[in-house]
């Protein structure tokens, strides 16, 4: 663990703790609601509260706050509460229910994961933390395998070509984890967690604010000897151990009234144990390579409003990531990647009148990267992009956008976007649709790497359109939405044979349809159900594309039969699969449950079951799915 890392976060948390001192105590939740119903006339214990949902508010889609209904793009919100009911701690695992996203992982806890959004390859799919790009400078793709969701307030997902907003990358979608903001008040909680395969975990959170200053401070750490990597239907059984500590805060200063300074950090030290590869047999035990990976994400953002139509905003972020293998056995398992990314945006917001919004930016970043033995580089990507918002009548809502990238190795790229919506029916009717166009600016590997770099490659394009009709029912209780979505990707860079380096050789296509059934009949239980067609081709080879299955649905239901007990009951179905090698991959059906039980206002202990049925199946050819994986924990709420 980098010591400078974790002590700046040590140090603001003890600034948190002392603040949080001054503070008198909340009071508890069973007071608070108390005090509600008595004040509001809300239904006491034993009566049925009247069911209301509450209004979705999204950053991502626009870089502006926005309601979840004026949104032209396809969008998934994934809330504390929702994280928290999980009892889930990964963010690979929280996102398994998400229309048109295909989790792979490639082992058990802490192996590389990969997301696939609408067809898109995962390095086509943006993932952010704080609007921090994950995406590897030297590879392209994020891995989603040690990011945990401690302190994770809210995620959001934007399906469909992002890059007028986010540039390269943001091909497939966007997927943006948000830190928690603090709240007023002081409140600490102590998770500890044991369950199968020796695993251990505990967690420490601090939570609080006042007037001028909140902030939301967590550390996690977790350790288990997990599984084989290496398919254990292959005869491997060397379990592969995996440790991670996560420290994470968040700190919001209000200055001048109405401005703000927010600053988040996230910071990760992760040991895995991995396995081998044998040629002509596959994955294989291997006794002695391990790898670590340290991480630091940081924001600084400070927004202040010049006029009354005038919002100004400056952002800071920052990516620095090392990952390292070691093996005395096998020299090609000895490596060292040092990657940074770092970036400014400036952002004004103009609201000229009540029903329009224009948005220009300036974004500057710069990637760094290198491989021991191999390269050391350097790339710069300047940015400018511009955003319209329109509405009228609070019916209809348009968006459009355009950005210019300046690569400083093979120029620039101009992307667009345009969104719609219109309500219908006093509300009741959505409907949604956009078109825009996406890149991938090559890799440092694909640029840089000896014997397989090319400096002559062109970015990845793509253009996509969807278009969907969302219907409620029975009031805000039943939501049905139903969206067609087409992706064109050109300039696909892959392997070529005749000149045995990277080269743009490829295209593809994937389209499909999006069902989403949202069911909130009353407070006892809501219900999640969604179902992705993808139908998708490379155009080089005629061949389905790899990891992206035609057929995948999801269940999440979150049940309350009485007051104190809670649960939830997620199932996946994924069907129709292939691997890179056209050979077919495994369908199967994953059942996730965790329970929860209230014990005053103090305790609850808890207990989650991943693959509760024991299926037995590979998410991906040779590497090893976790069977059933029981769990049971405590969260003490320790003020």
């Amino acid at each position: 663990m980098n010591w400078k890392r974790l002590l700046v976060l040590l140090i603001l948390a003890a600034l948190a703790g002392i603040e949080a001192s001054a503070q008198p105590e909340p009071p508890s939740p069973q007071e608070e609601q108390e005090a509600q119903a008595d004040q509001t006339g809300e239904p006491q214990e034993g009566e049925e509260p009247e069911t209301t949902v509450a209004e979705e508010i999204f950053v991502t889609a626009t870089r502006v706050e926005a309601s979840r209904e004026t949104l032209g793009s396809s969008t998934t919100l994934i809330d504390s509460e929702q994280i928290e009911e999980s009892r889930k701690t990964s963010a690979l695992e929280v996102l398994r229910s998400v229309p048109g996203l295909e989790v792979n992982q490639s082992g058990g806890p802490g192996t590389s994961a990969s997301a696939f959004l609408r067809g898109a390859a995962s390095g086509q799919t943006l993932v952010l933390i704080d609007g921090v790009r994950v995406n590897s400078v030297t590879g392209a793709s994020a891995d989603l395998a040690d990011i945990r969701v401690d302190n994770v307030g809210r995620i959001e997902i934007v399906r469909g070509p992002q890059s007028t907003l986010y540039g390269s990358e943001a091909i497939g979608g966007v997927i943006n984890i948000i830190t928690r903001r603090g709240e007023p008040g002081f409140r600490s909680t102590l998770n500890l967690e044991a369950g199968d395969n020796d695993l251990y975990e505990g967690r420490l959170s601090l939570n609080g604010g006042s007037a001028r200053l909140d902030y939301s401070v967590a550390t996690a750490w977790a350790s288990t000897d997990g599984i084989s990597a290496a398919s254990e239907r292959a005869g491997n059984s060397e379990a592969d151990a995996y440790e991670n500590f996560t420290a994470s805060g968040r700190f919001g200063f209000a200055f001048l009234e109405d401005g703000r300074v927010d600053l988040a950090l996230r910071t990760l030290d992760a040991t895995v144990d991995l396995d081998g590869f044998s040629f002509g047999i596959g994955p294989v035990d291997d006794l002695n390579y391990e790898q670590d990976h340290q991480a630091l994400y940081a924001t600084f953002e400070i927004e202040k409003p010049l006029t009354e139509w005038w919002q100004q905003s400056l952002t800071v972020g920052l990516q620095d990531d090392d990952i390292e293998g070691l093996d005395p056995d096998t020299v090609f398992n000895n490596y060292l990647i040092e990657t940074r990314f770092s970036n400014v945006i400036a952002q004004s917001d103009f609201f000229f009148a009540e029903n329009q919004i224009t948005t220009l930016g300036y974004s500057y970043e710069e990637r760094e990267g290198s491989s021991e033995g191999s390269f050391d580089q350097k790339i710069d990507i300047s940015s400018l992009f511009l955003q319209h918002q329109w509405s009228w009548n609070e019916r209809l809502f348009l968006t459009g956008g355009v950005r210019n990238d300046d690569h400083s190795q093979f120029g620039s790229e101009t992307t667009y976007r345009f969104t719609a919506a219109a309500l219908l029916a006093g509300g009741a009717t959505r409907l949604h649709g956009s078109y825009g166009t996406g890149f991938r600016a090559p890799s440092l590997n694909e640029l840089y790497f000896p014997g397989f770099g090319n400096l002559d490659l062109r970015p990845e394009t793509s253009r996509g359109f969807d278009l969907g009709v969302e219907q409620k029912l029975l009031g805000d209780k039943l939501r049905i939405d139903l969206t067609y979505f087409d992706n064109q990707f050109e300039d696909l860079i892959g392997f070529d044979f005749v000149t045995f380096q990277a080269n743009n050789i490829a295209e593809a296509e994937a389209s499909g349809v999006e069902a989403l059934l949202y069911v909130t009949p009353g407070s006892r239980f809501d219900l999640t159900a969604s179902y992705t067609y993808t139908d998708s081709e490379n155009l080089t080879t005629g061949l389905q594309l790899p990891r992206r299955p035609k057929n995948r649905g999801s269940l999440f239901l979150a049940f309350r039969p009485i007051e104190p007990l809670t649960g939830t009951l997620l199932l996946i179905v994924v069907k129709d699969r292939i691997d890179s090698d056209a050979s077919p991959l495994d369908d199967y059906e994953r059942v996730d449950l965790s329970l929860s039980y209230d014990i005053g206002n103090r305790l609850t202990p808890y207990l989650r079951i991943q693959n509760l049925l024991d299926e037995d199946y590979e998410e991906v050819r040779g590497f090893t799915s976790p069977g059933i994986t029981p769990a049971i924990g405590v969260k003490a709420r320790l003020r």
